[in-house]
């Protein structure tokens, strides 16, 4: 670039791409074969049970299924600037896919077969990937920092079964993929007046229960009655977004300091039933994270109006934990994931010992987690899953 008289640029690169991949990994390896499944099976015959063997095919086939394909588009750049000191890449990219295969689509059950895998769908996602990079060096102090930034969003373009729903998920031409599927809540009943005026779940809601909307019924009106066939709409994309990362380094003479980090910026998360049910298998346990902030009878009025959670039941408890938009929250967080601190005794003593390098070292490994998830929840591990835990480490490095 000096040559052209751009001193500040040191490097440009224009990159572009385009590519079609297959994928046919699900399901059963022969979903366009009648496949028949072997067993046994006990008979009365002659006054005695006999063992024979039956044959039965389970999964229907289906004939014209072909690949899932997916075309996708990428535009990127690679810069430096002031001597290679700032890099910057950056990726752009899209993607059609067609011919989706789901697992999960609905037949008849008369027909006496299990759902089959079809192409049923297409999708689009959009997305992009951003890193930035500067290092320098100013007497005797170097410093270094990295970040990256990646984002995406897939949306169903068309499914052939209208919807598809799993659990509290739905797939449904128009949304994002697995978008969260519920009730709209309108609040925690206050008074029996309110109950009796309100389209609820079941005949078992009492004041200090959550209060659902009416959206729809049979006819496409409000019916006075929550269902979960009319009443359930898509709550909003489930997927993270903004993931980051990135590392800072640091250095002055012989002693270093480096961190790690990493997040997400957005994502909507469901406050699971583990982490908030209360009296959860009639054992009586009530979660911290309830304590003062539920309603009850033995509050004052003000402070029923200030809870942010439902009344303790067990009668009701699958009407107030069903999913709604009640339970969502925005599961963002920061996680610091290390911090390294070091120091590299000098040559002129090392050589003496006829030793290259010692270095001593103290490192701690996920020092800390910022989240809105109630406190001993971990963001990346779910409820199923141990939390990741804080580790401290004292090293002694040498190289001869």
């Amino acid at each position: 670039m000096k040559n052209a008289g751009i001193d500040w640029l040191s490097f440009l690169k224009l990159r572009a791409s385009w590519g079609s991949l297959g994928n046919e990994r699900i399901g059963s390896n022969f979903p366009y074969m009648a496949l028949m499944n072997f067993s046994s099976a006990l008979f009365y015959q002659n006054g005695e049970l006999v063992s024979h063997t039956t044959a039965a095919q389970r999964a229907l086939a289906v004939e014209n299924i072909t690949w899932e394909t997916t075309q996708s588009t990428d535009i990127g750049v690679d810069l430096s600037f002031l001597n290679s000191r700032l890099r910057i890449t950056f990726d752009y990219y899209w993607k059609k896919t067609k011919d989706m295969l789901l697992d999960d689509t609905k037949i008849p059950a008369i027909m006496g077969y299990n759902d089959p895998s079809t192409n049923a769908g297409k999708m689009s996602t959009k997305g992009f990937d951003l890193e930035l990079g500067w290092n320098d060096k100013v007497g005797n102090w170097t410093y270094g920092v990295a970040v990256n930034l990646s984002d995406f969003i897939s949306r169903i373009d068309y499914l052939e079964n209208t919807e598809i729903i799993s659990g509290n998920k739905i797939k449904v031409a128009g949304v994002t993929y697995n978008a969260w599927y519920g009730y709209i809540c309108e609040g925690i009943y206050q008074t029996q007046e309110e109950v009796d005026n309100s389209a609820t779940l079941n005949n078992q809601v009492q004041i200090g229960d959550l209060k659902y909307r009416d959206i729809s019924g049979p006819d496409g009106v409000p019916d006075g009655i929550i269902s979960p066939e009319y009443d359930r709409v898509p709550l909003g994309n489930s997927l993270p977004r903004l993931q980051f990362g990135g590392n800072v380094n640091v250095g002055y003479k012989n002693f270093d300091l480096s961190l790690s980090f990493n997040g997400i910026g957005k994502q909507n998360v469901r406050l699971a039933r583990e982490m908030v049910e209360s009296l959860r298998g009639n054992y009586g346990n009530i979660p911290d994270i309830l304590d003062g902030n539920y309603w009850s009878v033995f509050n004052t009025n003000e402070e029923n109006a200030r809870a942010k959670y439902p009344r303790l039941t067990r009668a009701n408890v699958e009407s107030n934990m069903a999913m709604s938009d009640f339970w969502m929250f925005n599961g963002r967080y920061f996680r610091l994931k290390n911090i390294t601190f070091g120091y590299t005794l000098p040559q002129t003593f090392t050589q003496k010992a006829n030793i290259n390098h010692i270095r001593v070292y103290a490192s701690a490994s996920d020092v800390f987690c910022l989240s809105k998830y109630p406190k001993g929840w971990d963001p990346e591990m779910g409820v199923s899953s141990y939390p990741i835990t804080t580790s401290l480490i004292v090293g002694l490095s040498v190289n001869f």
